[in-house]
């Protein structure tokens, strides 16, 4: 074990190398980990308040975040005397805790998974509980848990088909790892069928559903609806296209995709949303190329009035983006490498949902949505005739948008079957 434990870490440390100039250039001319960068080098843990059990709860980025939002009030609920502290790897998926998830105790980044740095934490925290949401296995981590005498729960889990491949590979310590989790709630029977192939144990498995079918809607009011549109410049008549979670070389495509529309619909309005906070800048100078009157939604204060495109420049603005838009894009879809973000979102709020065939890390979402009618999947080169087809038909919009919420009602509930799942490993510890 010790064995296996210093060549993890030596290797974990020739991975820092590696990737460390690019680290420091994203950090110094980007803004990225400007936060997060020491923090998680000192593993430093936020002070405890309660006697009560110690529940770990640990997010990647702003999607497992929003996943995890959905259970942390059925945790609360059962214990309200429990500490519980919330982690995540990026800054926007802490930005987007500390915003969902206001009844947790405390919230940090997660310790980097040396020996040292993990052990200390889990020392000192003592969880009762460690939950990790659809996946981030780290091998000191779960170590150093179970070794503390916690439980550990993988909730909306997924294993993508990337890494089933790598673990595969490396399936003996694969093995090790998964190993040291006690249970796995899992959203479809395509990845149980992969933890299986990795030979986890089927007592440990449960498909339960995705967690992100219960993220609630913003405020639904027509009073707030319509505040919302006031503070984008939204007139009544217009057709509001929200193009959400863009990255690296999206934006272009899809400006260029819009292009033929802004001449035939003069009352179309586009809502831009990227992905990064980092990129806002960068994409405004995008935006600007394309000679298409627009304005930052942290200027629109300023504004003439003319702007057909709002570039949101903020975080946390997207579901109010959806909640008053016709019809929505989801980036992260039409480049490769993304593998797509969350559709169901929009399409629970009844807005019909258009997005690229790069889907690798959605795919029981997509299938169910563009089986469901609510939910279009294109090709770039396809995109236009099917924003054609919607923006002349406004029925057509009406129409999928309602198989989207009759799909939603069908759905919900996975938050509450998980809970049911992993609450067991609090009673008897």
């Amino acid at each position: 074990m010790m064995f296996i434990t210093f060549f993890y870490d030596l290797s974990l440390f020739a991975l820092m190398l590696i990737f460390f100039p690019k680290l420091l250039w994203q950090t110094i001319f980007h803004g990225k980990y400007r936060k997060s960068f020491l923090s998680r080098f000192q593993g430093k843990m936020p002070e405890r308040g309660s006697d009560g059990p110690v529940i770990w709860l640990h997010a990647v980025s702003v999607g497992e975040t929003k996943a995890l939002s959905t259970l942390a009030p059925h945790i609360r609920k059962a214990h309200s005397d429990a500490f519980i502290l919330v982690s995540t790897v990026t800054e926007t998926g802490q930005e987007e805790a500390k915003r969902l998830i206001s009844d947790a105790d405390a919230f940090c980044y997660l310790p980097l998974d040396f020996s040292w740095v993990i052990r200390r934490f889990v020392k000192r925290l003592k969880p009762d509980l460690l939950v990790l949401v659809e996946g981030d296995f780290w091998y000191n981590l779960l170590k150093e848990v179970k070794k503390s005498g916690g439980s550990i729960a993988l909730v909306n889990g997924k294993v993508s088909e990337k890494s089933f491949k790598r673990y595969l590979v490396l399936k003996s310590f694969s093995q090790m790892l998964f190993q040291k989790i006690d249970r796995f709630c899992v959203q479809s029977e395509e990845y149980l069928k992969r933890f299986l192939k990795l030979g986890i144990d089927p007592d440990k498995i449960t498909v339960i559903g995705n967690l992100k079918y219960d993220i609630p809607e913003p405020d639904v009011s027509e009073e707030n609806k319509q505040a919302w549109k006031d503070k984008l410049g939204i007139q009544q008549g217009d057709l509001v296209l929200t193009v959400g979670s863009t990255h690296e070389n999206e934006e272009e495509l899809l400006l260029r995709a819009l292009k033929p529309f802004w001449n035939k619909y003069e009352n179309l309005k586009l809502l831009l949303v990227p992905r990064h906070p980092e990129r806002f800048r960068k994409v405004e100078k995008i935006v600007e190329q394309d000679g298409i009157p627009f304005e930052n939604y942290s200027t629109l204060a300023q504004s003439k009035g003319n702007e057909k495109i709002i570039l949101i420049d903020e975080m946390g603005v997207l579901p109010h983006c959806y909640r008053v838009s016709d019809l929505s894009i989801v980036g992260g879809s039409f480049i490769q490498g993304v593998g797509g973000h969350d559709i169901f979102e929009p399409a629970k709020m009844g807005i019909p949902v258009l997005f690229g065939p790069y889907m690798n890390n959605q795919r029981e979402l997509s299938r169910h949505l563009t089986k469901s009618g609510v939910g279009k999947q294109v090709s770039i080169g396809e995109l236009s005739s099917l924003l054609e087809r919607y923006l002349s038909t406004p029925s057509l919009m009406e129409e999928d948008g309602e198989k989207g919420k009759r799909f939603a009602q069908k759905v919900m509930g996975s938050s509450f079957r998980t809970w049911k799942q992993i609450e067991q490993y609090l009673t008897s510890s």
